[in-house]
């Protein structure tokens, strides 16, 4: 087997592939009719997410001076599609609350607007804590995640790593020790896994930081090794494990990270479409699920027939299409629009490139 000298670039095309996948896996659990006797829980997925977040704001500030404007890039980054589609939410309520599944109030848009959470009717699951763009409820939890990643780059940049996930880890035991009805701190507080997702993210960069100084060699041939034992793996669990613990579903992403990182730190090619899917994945995140709702409301997609799939294939084709679009002019256009305007990066080109 060939061997490749271990480095960790600046851009990892893999993670992107991981967006993609999350993102599906999602849209899966969205489509709960067609899932039949599936034992994996798909919404599990939202935690490789997470961790993907841990490892990615380790990467972008590993050079000092990314401190600067951190908070101020993923500002810019998030907060026009979200809030776009906040508004949109709320004026489709007051007009169509039988599709939306209820009226939301002005203190809710603003509230949505803010991260703030609070508990409101959804279309599916009765009462839960969410934003009028319900998968925002992801965003809130990274925007508290970026906040105290900003104080620990304050704090010492070196281990900002290390300080962020011991403030993750104390979020998790407040909930755990102290749990509480109060919308806000139990929305932050009573979901240990999101917390363990973002310390699994951090220490995961760590480690290739730390081997990457370290100039390790690796074989290129234990590349698809790791990636099928991680696979197997997960397949050949029982299904009621699936059922009884997220700490497996946990475990299975993390090792699924692992390879996806080594697959690039030692030189592998991820396949073009789908790393734009994966630049692409936050529109079609936020997007699928009116998409989805919309469908779901003129078509009975109850159980896994032929004639479901094809509708559901058809309603993930054209949310791609209209996520291509929200992101070309969003993400792309209006973003690099606004980080030029406010001066948060070097120049427009730069900008250009990374996000082409």
């Amino acid at each position: 087997m060939e061997k490749k000298r271990f480095d960790l670039p600046d851009r990892i095309d893999s993670l992107q592939a991981l967006r993609f996948l999350g993102a599906m896996c999602i849209t899966v659990y969205h489509f709960s009719g067609l899932q039949g006797s599936c034992p994996f829980d798909f919404s599990h997925a939202v935690y490789l997410f997470y961790m993907i977040s841990g490892f990615v704001v380790m990467l972008s500030t590993r050079k000092i001076d990314k401190k600067r404007r951190f908070l101020s890039r993923r500002l810019v980054r998030i907060l026009p599609l979200y809030w776009g589609l906040t508004v949109f939410t709320f004026a489709a309520g007051q007009f169509f609350p039988s599709i939306v599944g209820y009226r939301p109030t002005a203190a809710q848009l603003v509230c949505s607007l803010f991260f703030i959470p609070f508990s409101r009717m959804t279309a599916k699951a009765g009462t839960a804590i969410r934003p009028l763009v319900g998968l925002g409820h992801t965003l809130q939890m990274e925007m508290l995640f970026y906040v105290l990643f900003l104080i620990a780059m304050r704090l010492n940049h070196k281990y900002r790593g290390f300080i962020a996930a011991c403030f993750a880890f104390a979020v998790a035991m407040i909930g755990y020790v102290f749990p509480t009805d109060n919308p806000v701190l139990h929305f932050y507080t009573a979901n240990p896994y999101v917390w363990t997702s973002f310390i699994v993210g951090l220490a995961v960069y760590g480690v290739f930081s730390l081997m990457s100084a370290k100039r390790i060699e690796y074989r290129s041939g234990l590349i698809p090794i790791l990636i099928s034992a991680a696979v197997v793996t997960g397949l050949a669990v029982p299904a009621f494990l699936r059922k009884v613990s997220v700490w497996y579903d946990i475990a299975l992403f993390t090792a699924v990270l692992i390879c996806a990182l080594v697959y690039s730190a030692c030189g592998k090619k991820t396949p073009y479409p789908v790393v734009k899917l994966g630049n692409i994945s936050y529109s079609y995140y936020l997007l699928h699920y009116y998409t989805i709702t919309l469908a779901t409301h003129f078509f009975a997609l109850d159980s896994l027939t032929i004639r479901n799939i094809a509708i559901a294939v058809l309603i993930c084709t054209i949310t791609w299409g209209i996520s291509w679009i929200s992101w070309y002019f969003i993400e792309h256009e209006f973003t690099m629009w606004l980080s030029s305007r406010f001066h948060l990066t070097d120049n427009r080109n730069k900008y250009r490139k990374e996000n082409a």
